[in-house]
């Protein structure tokens, strides 16, 4: 660590610094500060405007007996990348281990002013509040105002940093990452990566400079944060003005990291939740992104994952806390975020998990990769099964697949905007005749079964008015399993040992095969039952199966919901 002598002004390095007293300047730059290489001839650096602070600074020090003072413009030699990397890594530490830390407020010409002062806007200035341990602030004309301990209040109020870390910077660790985050949203800095790199010490995270990989610094910082610590507040982000920025860089979906810490500005009041019941859960990072060993809440189209803190804001007041969640939909192998704004719960009912989390959220999604979500998640499938009413019961025994694109929270298939999707819903229907009747069936049993294959997917049209020159249409297809449809049963069976895609190319070819190359209206939507059903009817009140299409077409969804019915006259219900 490079140390400013007080009494000689001159650069001396020192190997363990915290075997010295030395004291320490916070302030923000301005134009001709003195650099490394300018203390190499102090009489050339005393020409420079920036040297006034180095000498003030030092005198301070001295007026204290502190023989050493470390000054970030000329201490840091930054033409090294080697020790520039140590520095940033430090200076948290470099600021705590200070016997006294002078604070120049540049612009400062009345204690009055101090909430406008530039100090506290900049990111660099964040750490030096919190780590140094004793602080003296001093106005434009060097003239002491105050201390951190006299200033606290005001401290707290312009910062928004809780008091008792402005006492004691050992508390950090007790602050949610949100919230600590939310600190630094409103401060700036001259580097887009100093945004990140400025944030080290608060976080208690070391890792590389790579000066020129702009954002993704803040994405870098945020990723060792989630391997350090277990806190699910790093996701509590919000974008309430992702509508106002220009159409090209708007984006309905996102991943799981926030841009910027400006995104934290909503987290100022946020705690964690403090219930030892709650089992947190464990965050495992990928290069697919996170996995959350927790379930999800699903319904009404959309997943909730709790994030384990609570909102304290104007609530307080009101003696509530909500518990905080975000918004997140299935696409095809994984969730993303939607609706930036967080979703909270004063009676937490919407808590029931009932899905498994075992899918990855990205990272981050940019523009253009959130317009190709839309646009693979507009083709859907549905299911609905049809019911008769008295003297009959049906029961549906249903078998999906692909399981893994059935979205549980929308009741749909994820086609994901495959051309050659194909779906096979395996139906199992059971039947039940009330005791008293007229219908018999044989060997005096009172239930039958019948087993339903649904054939269904997408196929592609030419069509101009398309970006792509084409345009996806549904198509579905109902077999039962008789001697002419058993090739179709035989195709089901070699899931286990072939895989699923190898079904479905088969049962494609299969419906291709025998109703003709053209998937679309055409395909047969009755099928009679078996000639050697699995409980043969004496009088089968139901001779026959119907699959219907309704096609629901929103601005951002087509929805082709597949109906089954017998033959008779029924009531729907949904499974």
């Amino acid at each position: 660590m490079w140390l400013i002598n007080t009494t000689s002004l001159a650069l001396e390095f020192i190997e363990d610094p915290e075997t010295c007293i030395y004291a320490i300047l916070s302030h923000t730059w301005g134009d001709n500060e003195v650099s490394f290489q300018d203390m190499a001839d102090v009489k050339r650096a005393r020409k420079k405007q920036g040297f006034s602070k180095i000498q003030r600074t030092c005198q301070l020090a001295l007026d204290r007996n502190i023989e050493y003072a470390w000054v970030d413009t000329c201490c840091i030699d930054k033409s090294s990348s080697a020790e520039l990397t140590e520095a940033i890594n430090s200076m948290f530490h470099w600021y705590k281990q200070s016997h006294i830390c002078f604070v120049f407020l540049s612009d400062l010409l009345s204690i009055k002013y101090l909430y406008s002062c530039r100090w506290f806007t900049r990111g660099w200035t964040l750490q030096e509040l919190i780590a140094s341990e004793e602080i003296e602030f001093y106005d434009a004309g060097w003239n002491l105002v105050g201390t951190n301990d006299s200033l606290r209040g005001s401290l707290a109020e312009i910062t928004g940093i809780d008091e008792e870390i402005l006492n004691d910077s050992d508390m950090l660790q007790t602050v949610p990452v949100a919230r600590r985050m939310s600190w630094a949203s409103s401060r700036r800095t001259t580097r887009v990566e100093d945004l990140a790199y400025c944030l080290f010490g608060i976080f208690d995270v070391n890792l590389p400079l790579i000066y020129g990989e702009g954002q993704k610094a803040f994405l870098r910082l945020q990723e060792a944060i989630a391997q350090e610590k277990n806190d699910l507040s790093l996701f509590a982000w919000t974008c309430p003005g992702e509508e106002m920025l220009p159409l090209h860089r708007r984006r309905k979906f996102r991943g799981m990291l926030a841009e910027s810490p400006a995104e934290f500005i909503e987290c100022r009041g946020l705690q964690r939740i403090s219930d030892p019941g709650i089992i947190p859960a464990e965050v495992t990072i990928t290069n697919q992104g996170f996995k959350f060993s927790d379930m999800l809440a699903g319904g009404d189209g959309e997943y909730l994952l709790r994030l384990d803190c609570v909102a304290r804001g104007h609530e307080l007041a009101m003696g509530l806390a909500n518990t905080i969640a975000i918004r997140l939909v299935r696409t095809a192998h994984g969730y993303v975020r939607h609706q930036f704004s967080r979703h909270t719960d004063e009676n937490n009912s919407w808590l029931q998990k009932n899905v498994v989390s075992s899918l990855p959220i990205p990272k981050t999604i940019s523009p253009a990769e959130s317009q190709s979500i839309i646009t693979r998640l507009r083709h859907r499938f549905s299911l609905h099964c049809i019911t008769n009413n008295a003297p009959f019961f049906l029961e549906y025994n249903v078998q999906k697949a692909p399981l893994h694109l059935w979205d549980h929270a929308t009741q749909s298939f994820i086609t994901d905007g495959y051309e050659y999707f194909t779906g096979i819903i395996d139906i199992k229907v059971t039947v039940e005749i009330v005791k008293g009747l007229s219908y018999s069936l044989s060997q005096g049993t009172s239930k039958a079964a019948t087993r339903l294959i649904i054939i269904f997917g997408l196929v592609s049209q030419s069509n101009i008015h398309y970006p792509s020159g084409k345009q996806l249409r549904p198509w579905a297809a109902i077999y039962t399993d008789d001697k002419y449809s058993r090739p179709l049963s035989q195709i089901l069976a070699q899931e286990k040992t072939h895989g699923f895609p190898h079904v479905a190319r088969k049962a494609r070819e299969f419906v291709t095969s025998r109703e003709g190359d053209t998937l679309g209206p055409q395909l047969p939507t009755r099928c009679r039952r078996s000639d050697a059903p699995l409980a043969p009817f004496t009088i089968d009140p139901f001779l026959e199966y119907v699959l219907s299409t309704e096609l629901v077409e929103t601005p951002d969804t087509s929805l082709c919901k597949i109906l089954v019915q017998p033959s008779r006259d029924a009531t729907m219900q949904d499974t």
